[in-house]
Parts: structure tokens; sequence; C-alpha cells
């Protein structure tokens, strides 16, 4: 992008194009809504494990095939072509009440929400600002993103709680809610967005692959794989505590999903920004903030194991899984400003982001078959299992935050030197 546009004004694009990602909201409104989606679409613990694993099963490959895609397409395109699609699909599933047509419509929530949209969007924020603004552009996208979550989830609640409270199928509205916006989302970055030019090597499927292959031969790669990946088993065994708050705490279903919406959007918003900030503040260095907010992750995680159960101790859990989530939502910006510190050219951005978000996300294709199932066989004590998995997340960053440092130093390389070690 022209390098005398004001900050100001690429952190309102980076906004805007945050927005799209309500794409990657609507599948998950099943774990969003946990309680309520079982009680609408009658499906157990362990059926709802499977349809996000049947999300899941298009959606990994997908982050991978949406790298490559996202090298040789316009990336403003995909992501507009993914919001029509994806408001297409949650129409569809706001009328199902099949649960083998649900599994069906999920698996292409995976094509729509995560081919034609993820890694686009990240080449598109990427590219937006220069190495020194990568930080505070993307804490700039986790605060649209929270807000965004925050809010609809705080809409549909109200709705559903209050005017739809005697409709048995009123949380399909969820569905059409989001769908609408998502159209009108796609309308908006068509108008708002500047057509950037987007460097792109695509010259036939050969010279595609070898792009591919190059990507794949980057230790940054492999780093930023494994460092998703155990971000997002916190993220993703979080919504869980909605659940558990009703089952061994005696709280609400409407307070316990505010609750756990409030704290999971709340805690990005207000904090990954600060992680952001000491991120381009410390440079090459910053990769030791994520050594010590992962053992933050692994502590707190498992004091979360052995919290005993009860009304008496809901205040308790509930301060514990907020400090997770604070320590968590200050790594965020290390999912996309890894490839910086190890100056990965643009050229291969995508297919990076591409190749590691399919391996970070992989975690969707078991983990919540695994978790409903020790739900439907253990009871409370199951959930015991998941949080161990946060910590076991968090042992995975940190183990990246050392390589990192190790690979790329802490602060004394100079551009070209890090450029050599990527390559």
């Amino acid at each position: 992008m022209d390098k005398n546009t004001s900050i100001r004004k690429k952190l309102f694009l980076a906004c805007m194009v945050t927005f799209s990602s309500i794409v990657l909201l609507i599948p998950y409104l099943a774990y969003d809504f946990y309680n309520q989606f079982l009680n609408t679409y009658g499906v157990t613990d362990s059926q709802m494990g499977w349809l996000l694993t049947a999300y899941a099963a298009s959606a990994v490959p997908s982050y991978f095939i949406g790298g490559w895609i996202a090298d040789i397409i316009n990336p403003k395109k995909l992501v507009i072509a993914s919001c029509v699609t994806t408001a297409l699909v949650s129409f569809a599933v706001a009328m199902c009440s099949s649960f083998v047509v649900l599994a069906l419509l999920f698996f292409c929530f995976g094509i729509t929400a995560i081919t034609l949209n993820w890694s686009a969007y990240l080449k598109i924020i990427k590219m937006l600002g220069g190495d020194d603004e990568q930080g505070r552009l993307f804490a700039m996208t986790d605060i649209a993103y929270s807000i965004m979550s925050l809010v609809l989830q705080y809409v549909v609640l109200a709705i559903i709680t209050y005017a739809l409270a005697d409709n048995p199928n009123g949380f399909k509205i969820a569905y059409v809610i989001y769908g609408v916006l998502s159209i009108l989302v796609a309308a908006a970055i068509f108008f708002l967005i500047p057509n950037m030019e987007y460097e792109k090597e695509g010259k036939g499927i050969r010279e595609d692959l070898r792009l591919l292959g190059h990507a794949a031969k980057l230790p940054i790669t492999w780093y930023l794989a494994i460092f998703t990946l155990g971000y997002f088993l916190i993220r993703s065994v979080i919504p869980y505590l909605n659940p558990y708050l009703t089952d061994a705490y005696d709280q609400s279903i409407p307070f316990a999903q505010a609750f756990t919406a409030a704290i999971r959007t709340g805690a990005l918003m207000i904090f990954s920004p600060i992680g952001g900030m000491l991120r381009d503040r410390m440079g090459q260095s910053a990769s030791k903030l994520i050594n010590r907010f992962s053992l933050g992750c692994i502590f707190f995680s498992l004091v979360m194991m052995f919290i005993p159960q009860g009304k008496q101790y809901a205040v308790w859990i509930m301060a514990v899984a907020v400090l997770v989530l604070i320590c968590n939502a200050m790594m965020s910006n290390f999912l996309y400003t890894l490839v910086t510190t190890a100056a990965v050219p643009v050229l291969y951005v995508g297919s990076v982001y591409g190749i590691a978000s399919a391996i970070g996300y992989s975690s969707d294709l078991w983990l919540y078959t695994v978790c409903g199932s020790w739900l439907d066989s253990m009871g409370n004590d199951g959930y015991r299992y998941i949080w161990l998995v946060g910590a076991i997340g968090g042992l995975m960053m940190l183990a990246m935050g050392i390589a990192v440092a190790k690979k790329y130093g802490s602060g004394g390389e100079t551009g070209t030197d890090k450029g050599e070690q990527a390559a």
C-alpha cells in the first residue's frame, strides 16, 4: 500500500476487512451458544463434536489450499466471495432439522469460510503496513473482531432469551442474522477497500506448487504451525466453560453464555492491543513474551483442573479462566507477526499462513469429538481433562517461543541476516 497513507487510515481499513471474519464466527455459533444449540437441534455432546469435526474435515485442508489460492488470486475478490457463499450456507442451517444435513452444511462451511477467506484476509492486512506497523494492525483486527463477536452474541442472546423465549426454534434466528450481516459486509468491502496491487507468482500449476514447496521449507512455517495449534487449543476449550458453569456450578444458561462470551472476546479486545504494542516496541526480542505468557497459560489451566465443583466455587473458576485468557490474548499478535520476525517475503506469506493454519487448526478434527465423548462418559469430571488440553496448548507455545528466539535471535540480526535465516 502507498507508504504515504496514514496509520489511522490503515487501521480503519484493517478494521473493515476484519468484519469479513464474521464468516469464521458462523460455524462456531454451535459452541458459542452451546446449550441453546443442543436444545434447538436435539443433539448430544458427542454429536455436537461430530458437527465441528465435519467442519474441520474441509477446513483443515482448506487452510492449505486457501494459502495457495491467496497467492495467485486477488484476495479482495476471495474475501467478498467468502462472505456471500457462507451466508447462503448459514441460511440453509437455519432451515435444517436433520443431523446428517447439518453435518453436510458444516462441511461446506470449511470451504466457504476458510478456503476463500482466511489466508486472503491475512494477506490483505499484511500488505496494509510496514514491518513496524504489523503489531498495531493485527491488534486492531483483534479489537474489531472482538467487538463484532461480543456485540453480535449479546444481541442474539437478548433476542432468543426475551423476544423468542417461547419459540423452541428461536435460536435459528442467529444463523439468519449472521448471514444477512455477512452479505452486508461483502458489499462494504467491495466499495470501501481499495484495489491494491498484489504480488503473485501464479504461472501455472508447476510454478504454484513450487511456491508452496518453498514455503514448506521455511522453519518459521512449522514454528508458526505448532504455535497456532497450541494457541487455539486454549481458545477452543474455553467455550466449554459455558456448560461447565451450568452443569457443575449451578449457574443459569443465559448468565453462563454471557459470561463466557464476555471473557473470551473481552480479553482479546483489551489485552491483544497491549501485546501488539509490546511486540512493536521490543522488535526481534519480542518472542520472549511468548515464553512468559505461555507459562501463565500452563499454570492457570492446571489450576482450573483442581478447583472444586459447586456453586460456592463459581467465582474461583471464573476468575482463573479470565487469567488464562489474558495470558493467551497477550500472544495473539504472534499468530500474524512471526512471519515478519522471520522476514518472510510477501510473495510466500499466503502459503506460509495456509500451511501453518492447516496444521494449527487441525485440532478441530478431533478435539470436539474427544471432549464430547469425555462429557458423555464421565459427566462433570470430563471437564478436568478438557482444561488439561489447555495446559498442553501452553506447553506447545512455550516450546515454539524458545525455538523462535534461538533461530531468529534476540534483536542482533540485520534484516538481511533474518532473510537468510528464513530462507
